[in-house]
């Protein structure tokens, strides 16, 4: 009986390297072709420039989970809101690289839809005073009250019939620093080209030290090869994969968004750990984001362990050829990671995390998933979405990792404090983890639904609790 199963399935494997694959090929190579075509088209009698699909694909957002990227700089001293506008027109919004092209054109042109596509068209009454403003409502009086003010930015759209992008300013009435929040839709870029555009063009002075390394795929040809023979087997398994159940999962967002950040680990720490494990700085963070999760489940199912499972996050993973590249745009994937929940200590979820990790370095599921759904954004939105979405739905959290530069940035004289970044989400996933070093320091954020977890401060303790178990375990405290 055994070996008739595994004879069928050897002959399904035939049937779709034979015949499936090439047929995916022509059907692609037709699409990729007709949208080229329409694209073009739509160019040129409208005078603008279509999204390309990778961008286009965020603005499938929904009220509940809108595809916003949040950050948050502190920076010292007081605001000069007409000094902030001035720095970004000049060095964002029409700042322009080494061949004179501008390195922002996004930044003054409006998302429209024309024909069925997407465009950028450019804002006849573009005016920064639209795009950088001070925060109406009240003002925190400490550090500590920021939270509720970005809480409350996080759960508002961004506003219509203009660029989507704006700074907030926020002052800190007790203290000699204020916040600037940057609300960016990701239809415009992804969290690295943003980091990255950001980080050389509007700071004062950019870093010197190289970029630091970040969570990506390796051996790019041998990727290629594998995602052409191995990707209908991927989509198919993902297809039929069961969808995570459990208290962070089960709730419907609401869209009211709340935020925590944790306090600032030191960076050193954190790759000592890394060292005497064998492992990766991502590995240690991500062990501990699982570690805090598996505390939050184990109180929300009122202790019960037994009804605690390994859940699914989905891991954003960089898929640029080159770390040169500084133009604002999506070039990431996201493979489906099952992070180590149950575990019996720490140590044992780092190592479990570094096994699950390494496959996945190794894996083509990050090429497989960024070609399917390039070909899925080709069809019609109809089509397009609910797919996507239904793949989405399968994991319970986003979890995404932008290392910052290290040495201390300054903006107009002012020293940038602190930073952090949260994730957002797409269809029904109602959490997004964030991880972010900068100035030697590494710190994590939780961007959560308040239908699905009201209080991440719950997970940012937990985080902290579980980085010091390890810390604990591993014996740092006496060297």
């Amino acid at each position: 009986m055994a070996i008739a199963v595994s004879a069928v399935k050897r002959m399904l494997k035939f049937v779709v390297f034979c015949l499936v694959i090439p047929a995916l090929l022509i059907v692609s190579a037709i699409l990729k072709v007709a949208t080229y075509a329409m694209k073009r088209y739509v160019a040129y009698i409208r005078d603008c420039t279509p999204l390309r699909e990778d961008d286009a694909v965020w603005r499938q957002d929904r009220p509940s989970n809108r595809h916003i990227v949040n950050a948050l700089m502190v920076i010292e001293g007081a605001p000069d809101i007409a000094k902030l506008r001035q720095i970004i027109c000049d060095r964002l919004v029409y700042g322009k690289d080494e061949n004179g092209e501008r390195i922002c054109p996004q930044l003054t042109q409006v998302i429209e839809k024309h024909l069925g596509w997407l465009v950028w068209k450019e804002d006849e009454h573009f005016t920064i005073e639209k795009h950088v403003l001070n925060w109406e409502g009240n003002s925190p009086k400490s550090s500590e009250d920021l939270e509720v003010v970005v809480s409350a930015i996080s759960s508002t759209p961004l506003p219509q019939g203009i660029s989507p992008w704006q700074f907030l300013v926020v002052p800190i009435i007790e203290e000699d620093c204020f916040g600037v929040i940057l609300r960016v839709h990701h239809s415009v870029a992804d969290g690295v080209a943003l980091a990255r555009v950001f980080v050389r063009n509007l700071f004062d002075v950019p870093p010197l030290a190289p970029e630091p390394k970040k969570f990506s795929t390796k051996h790019r040809f041998y990727m290629w090869c594998k995602t052409i023979v191995a990707g209908p087997f991927v989509v198919l398994s993902r297809t039929f994969s069961r969808a995570d159940a459990s208290k962070i999962h089960d709730q419907e967002p609401c869209g009211k968004k709340v935020v925590a950040w944790s306090k600032n680990f030191e960076l050193a720490l954190v790759k000592r750990l890394k060292n005497m494990t064998g492992t990766t700085v991502n590995d240690v963070m991500v062990s501990c984001l699982a570690g805090a999760l598996h505390d939050y489940l184990k109180g929300q199912e009122n202790r019960d362990v037994e009804k605690i499972n390994d859940i699914t996050a989905l891991l954003t993973v960089d898929v640029r050829a080159s770390t040169k590249s500084v133009e604002l745009k999506n070039k990431f994937s996201v493979v489906f990671l099952r992070l180590p929940i149950v575990a019996k200590n720490a140590v044992d979820r780092l190592l479990a995390t570094k096994q699950r990790m390494d496959i996945i370095k190794t894996s083509a599921e990050p090429f497989i998933i960024f070609v399917t759904v390039r070909i899925l954004m080709m069809l019609p939105e109809w089509v397009s979405k609910p797919l996507i979405d239904f793949f989405s739905s399968k994991a319970s959290c986003v979890i995404s990792n932008v290392p910052g530069p290290q040495q201390t940035l300054f903006l107009g004289g002012q020293k940038i404090i602190e930073g952090i970044f949260w994730v957002p989400q797409r269809a029904n996933i109602g959490v997004g983890l964030s991880i972010f070093s900068y100035r030697g320091g590494i710190r994590v954020g939780v961007y959560a639904d308040k239908c699905v977890i009201p209080n991440p401060w719950e997970v940012v303790k937990g985080f902290e609790k579980n980085l010091q178990e390890l810390v604990n375990e591993l014996n740092l405290n006496e060297k």
